[in-house]
């Protein structure tokens, strides 16, 4: 395989929600690298989605019914439906591929705070619990490297016996640990990298133990030290180095891994610069050549 497959639609970023449409930009700077190849998804079958979130919540979301429709706090319209089954499809098709060939993308954000009943925090649906709906034979962790504690993602795995997760965040956001679930925070300024790292090694201990099939990544860009929320503080440098340690952690362990962009708040520009260097990341560690 010579190049990193990218799952992404011109779907996933409707212009009337800043919070989805610099994932445009994200795409074209990842577009640039000869390393990558971006891949539409399938058409999403919304059937995946049953007996995961619940069937009136899915049901409201589908139809615009409010308040449920919109309790991820981004305004509900078809087209943030249409992204946010799209981002879906995207998650299970990249799922699969990376079982397969060892490492993929989606190109998307909005997961880890939506829970069974509701979506919250800018995520409308789980697509990393949905992940371990959908391969339920497959052992799947989360390694959460977002600003804000996957509270969502941590109630699902109390539910899925085959659902792990792992969130380093600089804000907890309910997030507290528990069955199946880590949470640790981190704050870089304060206490320094080594601190990050240190959460780093402790999840890989984790991985191994718990003999699994698929690492899902959340490389969260909100927790670098300009976003306006931002607490953990990891510079530009860092947050790439964070992301060699993952990718390094799923080829050392021979553990396939998908990976997403998750949040980010800054000048959407930044954004997408911080989204590429996690890409050149995975491209240096899984030796990507480029050639077309």
């Amino acid at each position: 395989m010579s190049l990193l497959r990218v799952y992404y639609s011109p779907s996933y970023a409707p212009s009337e929600s800043p919070q989805l449409a610099r994932l445009a930009l994200a795409a074209e700077a990842i577009e640039r690298s000869s390393q990558v190849e971006l891949v539409e998804p399938p058409a999403f079958d919304v059937g995946r989605l049953d007996g995961l979130h619940c069937a009136g919540y899915v049901s409201a979301f589908r139809r615009g019914i409010e308040p449920l429709a919109s309790s991820q706090g981004i305004a509900w319209s078809p087209a943030v439906r249409d992204a946010t089954f799209a981002m879906l499809s995207g998650q299970l098709a990249a799922a699969s591929h990376a079982l397969q060939y060892g490492v993929a993308m989606n190109l998307a954000r909005g997961f880890h705070h939506a829970v069974r009943e509701r979506g919250m925090g800018f995520c409308a649906l789980n697509g990393l619990a949905l992940v371990a709906h959908c391969f339920p034979d497959k052992r799947i962790f989360v390694l959460d490297c977002d600003e804000h504690g996957g509270n969502g993602t941590e109630e699902f795995a109390a539910e899925l016996n085959n659902l792990f997760t792992y969130s380093i965040f600089g804000t907890r956001f309910g997030c507290r640990g528990g069955l199946r679930s880590w949470a640790v925070q981190v704050y870089v300024q304060r206490q320094g990298f080594v601190a990050y790292e240190t959460a780093l090694r402790d999840a890989q201990r984790v991985v191994a133990r718990e003999k699994i099939d698929l690492i899902l990544y959340q490389a969260g860009a909100d927790c670098h030290w300009r976003d306006p929320k931002g607490r953990a503080g990891l510079t530009t440098r860092q947050l790439y180095q964070r992301d060699l340690a993952v990718f390094r952690i799923a080829r050392d362990l021979q553990i396939p891994v998908l990976f997403n962009v998750a949040g980010g708040y800054q000048n959407p520009l930044t954004i997408a610069r911080l989204n590429a260097n996690t890409v050149r990341a995975a491209c240096k560690i899984f030796d990507f050549a480029g050639a077309r």
